[in-house]
């Protein structure tokens, strides 16, 4: 076996080799998964909470008219404080929930505002004058409240329930409140008192009205407070605003905070 027959035997035994090399480098690498990713954690579903609620009282007096409510949204497991509202003179319910809207939200409380009777064209309420009168507009209002008490999606808190009255209504709104239970305070908004129709009941009773109001000035709704101290009423407020006849934005704030005051 010559030098040259042996030098061809070991270049076919390198070229052999390095074929087989390469083979292996080229062989394709197994694709491995990437390891899941953790579950994400679960989130609890919130409660979407109640929108504002607003309609028509579902009662109607003897001239067909009913009356109006508002109730903020928020949690319905909270106690609402209730804001029963007469109107004024040619005013409705709804023109009330309208006025006192933004406070309720603000300071979350439910509006109950009933419509007053149609007295030959005038939209106005018959008040009580005499010890036991019992007219059909205090009736009205009571079933208004019945009403809402009813289907009320709220719970109401009990130790605060306003009724008042503006104007024309004023005079019904402690009318009201002392001849029927349930009431925690009232108060008459440029309007006037009639001592004859005001029943046992004695609750705290505010009192406003307009500086330069023609129609119900300082001195009489002052003397309106007055008679309800006279009979035995202990905490009477009295308070005037810049303006007239008009229901303030300041009036209605302090009213408020009265009302809803620890």
């Amino acid at each position: 076996m010559n030098k040259q027959f042996l030098l061809l035997v070991l270049a076919s035994c390198i070229a052999a080799c390095s074929n087989r090399q390469e083979s292996v480098a080229q062989q394709p690498r197994e694709h491995q998964a990437p390891p899941n990713p953790p579950p994400a954690p679960e989130v609890p579903p919130v409660e979407r909470l109640p929108d504002d609620e607003q309609g028509v009282i579902g009662v109607v007096n003897s001239s067909g008219r009913s009356g109006a409510y508002f109730v903020p949204g928020g949690p319905r497991l909270q106690l609402l404080p209730v804001l029963v509202i007469l109107h004024g003179s040619g005013q409705s319910g709804m023109e009330m929930v309208e006025t006192f809207r933004t406070l309720a939200k603000e300071r979350r409380f439910a509006i109950i505002a009933p419509d007053s009777r149609d007295h030959d064209g005038q939209l106005t309420w018959e008040v009580g004058d005499h010890p036991g009168d019992v007219t059909p507009d205090l009736t009205h209002t009571i079933e208004c409240v019945a009403w809402m008490r009813a289907r009320a999606s709220f719970l109401v808190d009990e130790s605060h329930v306003l009724i008042a009255g503006y104007s024309g209504g004023g005079s019904s709104a402690p009318y009201i409140a002392t001849n029927r239970p349930g009431f925690t305070h009232t108060a008459v908004l440029h309007g006037g008192v009639f001592p004859g129709g005001i029943g046992p009941q004695r609750i705290p009773a505010w009192f406003s009205t307009g500086e330069q109001d023609r129609l119900r000035s300082v001195e009489l709704v002052q003397q309106a407070a007055a008679s309800l101290s006279t009979l035995g009423f202990s905490s009477v407020t009295f308070h005037s605003y810049t303006g007239g006849h008009e229901l303030s934005e300041p009036e209605l704030r302090e009213l408020i905070d009265w009302w809803l005051a620890p």
